[in-house]
């Protein structure tokens, strides 16, 4: 907690790595401090003592978080330049582009000879040459662009999509189009990461060569080896709807699936001496190697590291608590090495998952039991998904404002269908892909979308735009933890602190209810939107000029104002000059009495310097929305 707090203060307080002296400074005063308390034997001196080491967490955490966000951030020149780095992700195709992780080694400038060393990752688009060929994980590759970070829109998306790579690690974005990129002969030595890359893309092939297609190859690639590629947008969207979006990514849920199949085949091993011990190793030892053919993903590996340490606790310990213990040891260590896999979501959710499941899911595993097993293991599935829906309930609404309604009866499916299909799978890939293994196989994964798609479709299946804003989140988590407390030890403080909780959530949401929603015009991505809120609608007009109450607009993006004339100018609140204009500021100012002039992003950086020195002898205002992304306007 500690540690955590410290990343989140230093993300919140230090823009920049000038505090780093100074955090570094103030950590070891407080080390030394807590060593002197350490060996005081003054009882009363127990709660500096703790509150000097929660202090020192805290400066370590922040210490740790500014040093890896240096080594992320890079002042990249602003003019194009020639680069080279070797791509250390799969590539995925988009609509026109190819997209990967390249980590530039060194870069140059256009004119000059002379390579600067960078050691970067930036993602990068590149436009398919059927002269090159086509580029691959571990190849490397030299380019000419611009890199620079991403344009953060996050005021009319609420998502920061710059932020957002910068938490994952990559400094920038570039675009290389056909004649300005060349695959390079030479080959850098493979990391563990690449060269496991590389195994799971055997592995898809393997799945493809079986006869998989579609949406059977789909789930199995997302189910064994964390390869999503292939999922289509309407595949995610009904496990989405149904609770169930977790299964399609590796996680918690496929380590302790596969720990649960490993386990039943080495249980012979249990009457011997040592076996309970050696299973344990086995199946951590199995569990490390699957981690390495899905690819070393950040999410394996950190619900392998946890399952290790709960082996491991559970070997050497009978204390029931300590696979909590274990589970904040992982989250511990995570952070000590990537500090920023705090802010990734998935972070978040899994290990608040893992947390409800040992915490909430006892407490509601023995309200009920039956002689009959089929009726202990609904019971049980019902549980288990209850527990890990309602400790990550707050962090859902706060993220994705939406709930899936079925979810318990969704995931009484999903559970015995994902050990059939990660079974069938593991077997094909052992013993031999015989043809009714495959046919049981794609029966199975046959079910399972059908039974997606058909909780998608009940009435009600989703509850959407239901968002809590981080402090109503909090305040909802609180109140849950008072209730556990409650229902663990009865006790009037404890309930009154969650009655508290619920009582300032309740007006937070009065507060929000009667205060007047503001309605706001939107210049972005070379649109026209309205917002109130987080409801965003775009704004469609044949003409391109719009009235919005008292404001009116045109959006410029065609030939279509070049070389006209009027007798009498219309009036303009603003124009929006976007890709695709062909004219003048001068062939506009004749047509329209124009008060305010918007650039987008997307004209050419010369095209829109003559603009706006047109706009400057014409007197017009203008707004260039390159570094914002966006440019509101009240609607009154």
């Amino acid at each position: 907690m500690a540690l955590g707090a410290g990343i989140l203060v230093s993300d919140s307080l230090f823009s920049d790595a000038t505090s780093l002296l100074w955090l570094a400074g103030a950590w070891g005063i407080t080390f030394l401090l807590a060593i002197i308390l350490h060996f005081s034997s003054r009882y009363e001196r127990r709660m500096l003592f703790g509150t000097v080491v929660f202090l020192n967490m805290a400066l370590l955490g922040g210490i740790l978080y500014l040093a890896e966000r240096e080594m992320v951030r890079l002042d990249w020149p602003e003019e194009e330049s020639v680069y080279i780095g070797t791509i250390i992700d799969v590539p995925h195709r988009k609509p026109k582009t190819m997209q990967a992780v390249v980590e530039v080694e060194q870069m140059r400038a256009v004119a000059d000879t002379v390579w600067q060393k960078v050691g970067r990752r930036i993602m990068l688009y590149w436009m398919p040459d059927s002269i090159q060929g086509e580029l691959e994980c571990g190849n490397r590759v030299c380019f000419r662009a611009n890199v620079s970070r991403p344009v953060s829109d996050a005021d009319f998306s609420g998502f920061d999509y710059g932020l957002y790579l910068e938490r994952q690690g990559i400094g920038g974005t570039a675009v290389a189009y056909v004649g300005q990129w060349q695959k390079l002969d030479t080959e850098r030595p493979l990391s563990l990461r690449l060269r496991a890359l590389l195994w799971r893309e055997e592995i898809v092939d393997s799945f493809r060569s079986w006869g998989l297609k579609g949406e059977v190859l789909a789930v199995v690639s997302a189910l064994t080896v964390g390869d999503k590629s292939e999922l289509t947008r309407e595949l995610k969207d009904s496990y989405t709807a149904a609770g169930t979006s977790h299964i399609l990514a590796l996680s918690g849920t496929h380590i302790v699936l596969l720990a649960m199949i490993v386990s039943w085949m080495l249980f012979p091993l249990r009457y011997f001496r040592g076996g309970k011990q050696m299973t344990g190793v086995l199946v951590v030892l199995f569990l490390w190697l699957f981690a390495f053919l899905s690819g070393l993903s950040p999410s394996v590996i950190r619900a392998v590291v946890m399952y290790s340490l709960c082996v491991v606790a559970t070997v050497v310990s009978e204390d029931r608590f300590s696979a909590v213990s274990s589970v904040s040891l992982a989250a511990f260590l995570m952070l000590v090495y990537r500090p920023m896999y705090l802010f990734d979501v998935s972070f978040q959710l899994s290990y608040v998952a893992v947390l409800s499941l040992l915490v909430i899911y006892p407490s509601v595993e023995r309200l009920f039991h039956c002689r009959w097993k089929l009726a202990n293991y609904v019971w049980q599935t019902i549980a288990l998904s209850f527990a890990a829906q309602l400790g990550t309930l707050p962090f859902v609404l706060c993220y994705f404002g939406t709930f899936p309604t079925y979810f318990l009866l969704a995931n009484l499916v999903v559970t015995p269908l994902s050990v059939v299909i990660l079974g069938l799978s593991l077997v094909c890939l052992v013993c031999g892909s015989f043809s009714w293994l495959l046919k049981g196989l794609e029966w199975a994964v046959l079910l399972l979308n059908g039974t997606m798609k058909w909780v998608q479709g009940l009435s009600g299946s989703q509850i959407t735009s239901v968002y809590f804003s981080p402090f109503q989140a909090w305040l909802f988590a609180l109140a849950l933890i008072f209730v556990l407390l409650y229902v663990a030890r009865r006790s009037a403080k404890r309930l009154i602190g969650s009655l508290c909780c619920l009582n300032l959530l309740v007006a937070t949401f009065l507060i929000e209810r009667f205060t007047p929603a503001e309605d706001y015009l939107y210049f972005t991505r070379a649109g026209i939107y309205t917002k109130r809120e987080r409801n965003v609608s775009r704004l469609l007009s044949d003409g391109s000029i719009y009235q919005i109450k008292e404001l009116r607009v045109v959006l410029a993006d065609d030939v279509r104002w070049r070389n006209k004339q009027t007798k009498e100018r219309f009036p303009l609140d603003y124009v929006y000059i976007c890709r695709g204009f062909r004219g003048s500021v001068k062939d506009l100012n004749e047509l329209f009495r124009i008060k305010h002039i918007v650039f987008d992003d997307s004209l050419n950086e010369n095209f829109k310097e003559q603009l706006k020195r047109e706009c400057e002898t014409a007197g017009l205002a203008y707004v260039d929305i390159g570094e914002t992304g966006s440019y509101a306007v009240m609607i009154k």
